[in-house]
């Protein structure tokens, strides 16, 4: 009778859980691009702005629409139309000459502000002090919100630009180069007071540059970053003083290093696109030391234009409650060189990890009821 009764939980545990389990899904999002597959492909259509070049690094989602930085006929950060991936028109760039790459990352904060910043190999090199700008609005001037070196000689900006908080309590998060010589991990910048605070850690992990290439925000402001490995590192920091908190576990591949974190549904998730091949991937980040894969999909096709740097953003766009318990999410994801695409994403309940759990319980009760 005991067998019974834990073969029916099992059975009625693992059905709930498959179903509702099911329910998540990645898919392209039709409505987006020329061709509708979901990829605005280089120079599809004969867009100027997204190309096979080096000059794409930098994508983010606010206001309704996307932000792409492009350094393909001057400075620009393109304004899309998150649906369909057409542009509605141009940031106002005026006075943004400085640095290496004069703008290479965008970021928009909860309020809606946007934020640029340049990459600079070297801040305290003569005319090239790392900076970062804002606009109100889309059809505001830009402000010099920042303009110095963190750290001398040290290469910043090429990784996603963080942003935590919105208004006078905003703080945006670049990190370093694997070339600077201590573990030091990222500088975070105060747009309302114009300063920088260079945040470091006692002992390694963190290495340096760990947080260089791959950088995303996670709950309560934690800090994630990753520069190419199985390996990523999840921080927090109070001023000057960072604390590891962790070293993830999950991911599939080393070249998943843009991400993007966010809650859908009550569940923890974490985005991620592979630089090689444009591979993208979503993860249950519930138990952020231990990631799982919940799907993935690729909506480019043939071949692709390779990715040397390792540079790109990811971006989580609008959230639409289905009224069935689910939760319809717009991603979107840039590999350098290899152009844009946008997904669909279906998330269930949270619950449906506990079902999951349950049958499992479930059936290790049925096993050890045996012996």
């Amino acid at each position: 009778m005991k067998k019974f009764v834990y073969a029916a939980m099992t059975v009625a545990a693992i059905a709930s859980a498959t179903s509702a389990n099911a329910q998540f899904s990645i898919s392209a999002m039709s409505t987006f691009s020329p061709n509708g597959d979901g990829w605005w492909a280089p120079a599809e259509a004969g867009y100027a702005f997204n190309t096979t070049g080096t000059t794409e690094r930098g994508l983010a989602y606010g206001n309704g629409e996307l932000y792409l930085a492009s350094r393909a006929v001057g400075q620009n950060i393109r304004r899309l139309n998150g649906i369909t991936g057409v542009e509605v028109g141009n940031l106002n760039m005026t006075g943004i000459s400085v640095g290496t790459f004069p703008i290479n990352k965008v970021a928009v904060g909860t309020d809606g502000v946007i934020y640029g910043a340049n990459m600079v190999t070297s801040a305290n090199a003569a005319g090239s002090a790392f900076r970062v700008y804002s606009w109100a609005t889309a059809a505001s001037t830009q402000v010099t919100n920042y303009s110095g070196a963190p750290i001398n000689a040290v290469r910043i900006g090429d990784g996603a630009l963080g942003v935590i908080g919105s208004g006078s309590s905003t703080v945006l998060v670049s990190g370093f180069a694997n070339t600077f010589s201590t573990n030091t991990g990222y500088a975070t910048i105060s747009p309302s007071s114009s300063t920088a605070t260079v945040v470091g850690f006692v002992g390694t992990p963190p290495a340096a540059g760990d947080f260089r290439l791959g950088l995303t925000i996670g709950p309560g402001g934690q800090v994630w970053g990753n520069q190419g490995s199985l390996a990523l590192r999840e921080s927090s920091f109070s001023g000057s003083a960072g604390t590891l908190l962790g070293t993830a576990s999950g991911l599939i591949s080393v070249a998943e290093r843009p991400m993007a974190f966010a809650t859908v549904n009550g569940l923890n998730i974490l985005a991620t696109i592979s630089t090689g091949d444009s591979f993208v991937r979503v993860y249950d980040a519930s138990n952020p030391l231990l990631l799982t894969l919940l799907g993935s999909k690729n909506n480019t096709t043939g071949a692709l234009t390779a990715n040397g740097n390792g540079t790109g953003d990811v971006a989580w766009g609008a959230m639409t409650d289905n009224g069935d318990g689910t939760t319809t999410a717009q991603l979107y994801t840039l590999s350098t060189s290899q152009g844009i695409q946008a997904f669909n994403v279906l998330v269930p309940e949270p619950a449906t990890g506990a079902l999951l759990g349950l049958g499992i319980s479930a059936l290790v009760a049925l096993r050890r009821s045996r012996k």
